[in-house]
Formats: C-alpha cells, structure tokens, sequence
C-alpha cells in the first residue's frame, strides 16, 4: 500500500461515506451509532480494497463473499494492518503538525458542510479500535462473526445504499438484493435472581479497596433498580441526583424519561457519596467544611444525597473537579486519573464478578437491564409500564428484553399443568 500523508485518504471509505455520516449527525443520531456506522461502512471499504474490488462493480456475489470474509474473521487480519499504518502515520501527522503549529482539526467541507473536527474524532476512535472490539475470552477474533454480528454490518450497507438512492447517487446494487443471514435463535436468558443479588452484592467481598466497593456496589445497585443502559448510568452527573430516587435520562435516540430508584439503592448512593464528595476536588480535599449546616444533613435519611441537593443550589457543584457521579480512584492507562468512570471498565468488572461467582448464565451490564425487566413482569407489572420504564419506542421491543426465568417456568408449570 502506497503511504499517504492524509489521514482521512488513508481510512478506506466507501464513495459520500463521510456525507452520509453527517446526515445521520444533523438527524440526531447518537455519536455512538456513528461510530458504528463509520466501523462497519469501513471495513466494507477495506474488503473491497483488499480485494481489488471498486464500488461501482459491488455485484450479489460481491455480498456472497463479504459474508464468508466476515465469518471467517479474514477482516481482523487486514484491520491489524490497517490499525498499524494508520497509528503509525497519525503519530508521525501530529508530530509534523506541531512543529509547524498547524491544526490536525482544521475545518474540512463536504457538500458545502462544514465538518469541524466531528469526523475527525471520529475515525480516530474508529480505526482506535478496529479489530480490537473482539472479545478475547471467546476467541472470535479467530472464528470470525457470528450471524447477528455479520447482519449488522450487513444492515448498515443497506442503510448507506438506501441514503445513496435517497440523494440520486449512483448504486451498484439495491439496498434489499444485500440478503441478510438467517440468524441462529438463541435461547434468552437471565440469571436467577439470587445470581444476580450475589452479583450486585459482592463488590464488598472481592474489592479490597474499600472506596472501590462503595463505588461499584452502587452503580450495580443502580443498575438493577432503575433498569438504566450502562452508558446512561456512566454518563450521569451529580447534578441530576435528588432524594425523591426520580432521575430524569436522556436515553437511546435522545428519547427522555423518568427512572426510579429503590430505597435500597438510594442507601448504597448514599455511602457511595459520602466518599464521591471527598473527592470533589483533584486533590482529593473538598472544602465543605463551610457548610457545617449542610454536613448535619448526614445524620438524616440519605444525607448526603441532600447535600448533594444543597451543593446544587448554592452552585458549590460548579467547584467540583469533574461533574460526573461515578469517577475512577486511581490512574488511568496513562498514568492519570480520569473525570468519569468508563463504561468498558464496568462491563470487565462485571465480567470479573460473575467469574468469580461462577454464574454460568451469561450476564453483563445489559443482562442487569433485562433482569429488571424480567423480574418486574414476575411480580406482575404491566407490560406498558416496563415499556416506559425502559424507554422503548415499541412495546415489541420489550417483550424481547422480558425473560420468563428457567426457576419461574418450573414454578408455573408444576402449579398449572392438568395432570401435575
């Protein structure tokens, strides 16, 4: 491959890939599923570039064989060294740049848009990441993708042919002749409830720091309690705590809406902020000694929580070294501490948990969300509440989230079958 000095040139794209981006930006799409899209429209790229093949002769059998190289997993060895030479030129870019005071994010236009640094940042965390989103306990960056994971690559082909048709660009084939794969149906399941109690309680057994175990039983807690995707939990501000346990969200297609947390997880919260506020500061010495009044409040029913409701009125929050609820207490990779706690470390400590526990169901931060759903209809809530509990747009998405437990089916079909 012939060495670029640009970096945007150097990511295999597809033809209008980054105007298609922006017009999923300027209709609300979240960033994360930008970032999505951008991954997976450019390993499309990278199989055509690999392979010799132009986008104008992608035929049906072009989509045949993208199929097997996903499947296969061939696309983690061109994205390897892809990664490389990317990193590789985005380092030495930099360096150059400095030396001449330039601006890597200079604004760019496309179709008369200006982009800023938006696509900038992100393929930097596309190409980041390529090739290394693969779990490494299962393997798969051996076997390949599996069915569903190919689907969705194979998915945001169509929805960029569909953008392509939409503003009368030329497409080699039409978006429905891309033929999803018939996907293996999985059993669903949720652990047991007492598995998942285990789990939300032993971070107080297996943390030896004691800041640590606060921290990460509460955001279990919460979790479990409010039904909260870990990206909405992690992206949660001080700000947005009061004592009535009511936390306004905005979740998944910035949709808005109401949880609600359980008297049990507003008590963890509330230990958990007795420590958060001692870290306000990067020093780790808030001064809250001024508010005697207000350090009073502990003694109450959640104490700490109404502090947090007095820092919010009296704008001492602003003071606070980073806004977010849950931060790191150590280094980060690079040696420095972080302004808010990362939802991949959760999801590893998550992981952790259940390794150590021995939970043999599958279960992670998003299993948290379907227990609450699952356990919410065995005690008899109704399914349109779980809806808006959950912030689903269709009531057909949350009967996919809602799991009928292998312990509950036993119970029902011991106490109703006719010949029991």
């Amino acid at each position: 491959m012939e060495k670029n000095t640009d970096l945007h040139n150097l990511i295999p794209k597809l033809p209008d890939q980054d105007s298609f981006l922006l017009e999923m930006q300027n209709n609300n799409y979240s960033l994360l599923t930008l970032y999505n899209y951008a991954r997976d429209l450019s390993i499309f790229a990278l199989f055509l570039k690999s392979n010799d093949i132009k986008f104008e002769d992608v035929s049906k059998q072009t989509i045949t064989f993208y199929k097997g190289y996903l499947r296969e997993g061939n696309h983690l060895e061109d994205l390897k060294r892809y990664r490389s030479e990317f990193k590789s030129l985005s380092q030495s870019k930099k360096a150059t740049s400095s030396s001449k005071g330039a601006n890597l994010n200079e604004n760019k236009s496309i179709g008369g848009l200006s982009t800023g640094n938006f696509l900038e940042n992100v393929y930097r965390k596309v190409f980041g990441t390529l090739g290394e989103f693969v779990s490494k306990d299962t393997g798969r960056e051996k076997a390949g993708l599996d069915s569903r994971s190919n689907n969705r690559m194979l998915s945001a082909l169509r929805s960029y042919l569909r953008y392509r048709i939409e503003f009368d660009l030329d497409v080699p084939i039409a978006p429905d002749a891309v033929k999803l794969l018939k996907a293996e149906k999985k059993k669903s399941q949720v652990a047991e409830i007492e598995d998942l109690i285990n789990l939300i309680e032993c971070p107080m057994t297996f943390e030896s720091n004691s800041n640590v175990a606060l921290r990460n039983r509460a955001i279990l807690e919460m979790l479990f309690a409010t039904g909260l995707r870990i990206s909405e939990l992690m992206a949660l501000n001080l700000g947005d705590i009061n004592s009535s346990g009511k936390i306004f969200v905005m979740g998944k297609g910035n949709k808005e809406r109401f949880v609600y947390l359980t008297d049990r997880s507003m008590y963890w919260l509330d230990k958990y902020l007795e420590v958060r506020i001692k870290h306000g500061k990067s020093d780790g010495n808030t001064d809250i000694d001024s508010f005697s009044e207000i350090i009073n409040l502990e003694r109450e029913t959640y104490g700490y929580i109404k502090m947090l409701e007095k820092f919010r009125e009296n704008g001492f929050l602003k003071s606070f070294d980073s806004p977010a609820l849950f931060i790191p207490f150590s280094g980060g990779r690079d040696g420095s501490r972080g302004k808010r706690l990362s939802t991949n470390f959760v999801q590893e400590k998550i992981a952790e948990y259940r390794r150590k526990l021995g939970i043999i169901v599958p279960t992670s931060a998003h299993s948290l969300r379907h227990g609450f759903a699952t356990y919410l209809a065995e005690n008899g809530a109704s399914p349109a509440a779980i809806q808006v509990l959950l912030g689903h747009e269709s009531l057909n998405t949350t009967t996919r989230y809602v799991h009928a437990s292998d312990k509950f089916a036993e119970k029902t079909h011991k106490e109703n079958h006719p010949l029991s």
